[in-house]
């Protein structure tokens, strides 16, 4: 498959001087429509695996396709020679047939169903395990299986607990089913853990490695060869995060506990790190309701907006993640009424679908436009037609130097792990030019 040209049938190449405001006005000249636009700057995608390359020369990048599974994306992050964190049959299946290698996936589900775990034996590929019944489950059916303890080390200022449904005891629990492990004679390469989705407390990972050396140390005494680690996912990626805060005691704990040495392969999991800052929400007013104070008619209390887009698109972890959204009015000042509360509503019948609630806005007349950045992780994944309404469309835009950049790479004139760093568009962070409100 010629990933470039079908890449190049999903976008449109722009100038560098482009800004991120002029491609939203782009989206907003077509007017409203009755499908939620997803404007998806493509070139965001690949600086942060720059980033990656760059603050992580260790840790090799298996892209989690469940954060964003956008076809441009998915073929982008080839081009760049990304490996890839696979959690169902499904998402394994379409990397295989994308062309990637089997050993640049892991297909990191400790609880597969039977047909998954028969199709990874099919495929050759490794898999994960973190309970008694897991592991008796790739016995009977994988026993040849190169597989992966998963542990729990979570932080307790992630936007989502992992721990709480996966992960086994990192002391006791582990070493029990290490235990278990040899006697059942199952090839054990190593460990894996996942602190949770956007965790801020960064050092949490200098410890979870820290105990990976233990479990390390205790699979060793029991004849295992510990060679391939995951230190997982959990790493935040909106506009203006970085990822020095992790970077600084991932490599401290590494250097510290796992000195390089032949053979030693470490992964990640990032998905929101890539893929976060990617898409930015562009969506009109369709629908106004004015709640009037019941004592005095001439008092506004709230307003009502609704959207065509809401908790069954984009805006799922608004809702349900803690993730506060940022909304932009795409309108001058003086063209806005006054400063007023209000709750924002998607467009279904569910009267709790609404993802912001009590905010304060200029108020809004129909048609006018409002635009929510860092909107490209788990949000079109939780999308769905419920009440029959339009799935967000992306709108793939890419700059001239990034994608001169990718046909290099499928041209094979450069390696993927080139640093082009040096480019002066690539250190700048097409931010949207918001309008402030005083």
């Amino acid at each position: 498959m010629d990933i470039l040209s079908v890449l190049s049938g999903r976008l449109e190449v722009v100038d560098d001087s482009t800004s991120s405001g002029e491609l939203v006005n782009k989206l907003v000249s077509r007017g409203p429509t009755e499908e939620p636009l997803q404007l998806v700057e493509l070139d965001n995608f690949v600086k942060r695996h720059y980033e990656w390359l760059k603050c992580l020369p260790r840790v090799r990048p298996f892209y989690a396709v469940k954060s964003n599974d956008d076809p441009a994306l998915v073929e982008t992050s080839i081009l760049l020679g990304c490996g890839y964190d696979c959690a169902s049959k499904s998402e394994v299946r379409r990397m295989l047939g994308l062309g990637v290698s089997r050993d640049k996936i892991i297909y990191a589900q400790p609880a597969k169903t039977i047909e998954g775990l028969q199709f990874a034996k099919e495929r050759n590929i490794r898999t994960v395990f973190d309970s008694e019944s897991e592991l008796r489950k790739i016995h009977q059916i994988y026993p040849e299986a190169e597989v992966l303890i998963r542990y729990r080390f979570d932080s307790k200022n992630a936007l989502v607990q992992l721990g709480s449904k996966f992960g086994c005891d990192p002391d006791v629990e582990a070493r029990e089913l290490l235990d278990l492990a040899k006697e059942l004679n199952i090839n054990v390469i190593g460990w894996c853990f996942n602190v949770g989705s956007g965790c801020s407390d960064a050092d949490i990972f200098y410890e979870a490695i820290k105990k990976g050396r233990q479990i390390t140390d205790y699979a060793k005494s029991l004849g295992f060869h510990f060679w391939y680690l995951d230190l997982g996912g959990g790493f935040s990626g909106a506009k203006g995060q970085g990822l020095n805060q992790y970077a600084v005691h991932i490599n401290r704990a590494l250097d510290e506990f796992f000195p390089e040495e032949p053979g030693l392969l470490i992964i990640a999991e990032p998905g929101r790190f890539y893929s976060a800052s990617v898409v930015t929400s562009v969506i009109p007013v369709h629908g106004k309701r004015v709640i009037r104070n019941s004592l005095d008619r001439n008092t506004i209390d709230n307003i009502f907006y609704f959207f065509n887009d809401g908790i069954y698109g984009t805006f799922y972890s608004a809702k349900y993640r803690g993730i506060k959204v940022n909304p932009i009015v795409w309108k001058s000042a003086s063209d806005c009424g006054p400063i007023r509360k209000c709750t924002l509503f998607g467009p279904t019948c569910d009267g709790n679908d609404y993802f912001a609630k009590d905010i304060q806005l200029p108020e809004l007349e129909l048609s006018d436009f409002v635009v929510f950045e860092n909107q490209g992780a788990f949000a079109r994944v939780h999308s769905c037609r419920f009440n029959g309404f339009c799935l967000p469309k992306s709108v793939v835009f890419v700059r001239n130097s990034i994608w001169n950049l990718l046909d290099e790479l499928a041209s094979e004139k450069a390696h993927p792990d080139k640093l082009v760093l040096e480019s002066s568009y690539l250190q700048t962070n097409n931010s949207i030019e918001s309008i402030k409100f005083e």
